[in-house]
């Protein structure tokens, strides 16, 4: 497990070593490729700034009879186990893909469908062998709509998501609990855009799942604040600086509370590299714990690595 998650690390180290490297170059393809603007926006494409993490959007939505989809990879190497207190915790490697798509009904409200693929190589623990699972999440079905956006005229973009999590993830001894059960989901998210270089963006969202899940395990409330700065260099390329902060209330099974809930953040860099002429980017980013408490032994990882893979299709 070890050797792979180094070879994961380097070659998301090169991933993106290379995307600041064509930094360099940007400028020259950008003056070829894409009309011209006016100069107080000339550094700024459509993509330019996009949060790289799953589970951060900010405050835009797509304009009406537009498609936007995402594809996002995250690996996560749980080895490390915190608040061990000489319980231990089984360790496992995870690689997460989510699919995010997003359709501009008006241009102020756009509908979402997140489905969702797990993947995982757990080692022994106790009385259990390791193993390896895969299987679909809760898939996301929801409407995001938005009062204010910049590209309108407002001073900053601010939306309003609300939605289910669908009890489509997998059943069994075998697989993740609490899973596979009706939840209500609701966030809100703000961006800010200083022409030509700087985008901020915040999200604050709540999960509540309504019922038990696999094996008679009953999650409870879940927040969530992600956000994050990018300097926009040029319309093919940024870098910025991303966090995510989660806080889960304790689980029961069986009715009996398991008092388990957790506080984590995590934060790192990320780039972008965009293709204007072809509505599509390329984006990477390292995320590492800056706070982790646990009321039980957990096995965490120490570092997060995430791609985004995303596509404009317009109508």
């Amino acid at each position: 497990m070890k050797s792979r998650q180094f070879q994961k690390i380097l070659f998301y180290g090169v991933l993106m070593s290379s995307m600041a490297g064509t930094q360099a170059l940007a400028a020259d393809d950008t003056a070829q490729n894409v009309p011209s603007q006016p100069e107080n926006v000339k550094k700024m494409a459509p993509m330019s700034g996009t949060p790289v993490s799953a589970a951060h959007t900010g405050g835009t939505i797509v304009p009406k009879g537009v498609l936007l989809s995402t594809l996002s990879y995250s690996y996560r190497d749980k080895d490390d186990i915190v608040e061990d207190a000489g319980f231990g915790a089984r360790t496992m490697e995870q690689e997460l893909y989510i699919l995010k798509l997003r359709y501009g009904l008006t241009d102020h409200l756009e509908v979402i469908f997140v489905p969702g693929y797990i993947d995982m190589d757990r080692d022994a623990y106790g009385p259990f062998g390791s193993d390896h699972i895969d299987g679909s999440t809760d898939f996301f079905l929801g409407a995001t709509y938005a009062p204010f956006l910049q590209r309108l005229g407002d001073p900053l973009s601010f939306n309003m998501t609300f939605g289910v999590n669908m009890p489509t993830g997998q059943e069994g001894p075998e697989h993740p609990v609490g899973g596979d059960v009706w939840s209500y989901t609701a966030k809100m998210g703000i961006t800010k855009i200083w022409h030509p270089n700087h985008r901020v963006d915040v999200d604050l969202g709540i999960v509540q799942p309504t019922e038990t899940g696999n094996q008679d395990v009953k999650k409870d409330t879940v927040w969530s604040i992600t956000g994050g700065y990018k300097y926009v260099f040029n319309p093919t390329f940024d870098m910025g600086l991303e966090f995510t902060a989660e806080n889960c209330r304790d689980w029961e099974r069986n009715g009996i509370n398991i008092q388990n809930g957790s506080t984590e953040v995590y934060v790192g860099p990320t780039m972008n590299y965009v293709i204007p002429k072809w509505k599509v980017w390329l984006g990477a980013g390292l995320y590492f714990p800056i706070v982790r408490d646990y009321d039980v032994a957990t096995a965490t990882d120490d570092i997060r690595l995430e791609i985004k893979l995303g596509k404009i299709w317009s109508f």
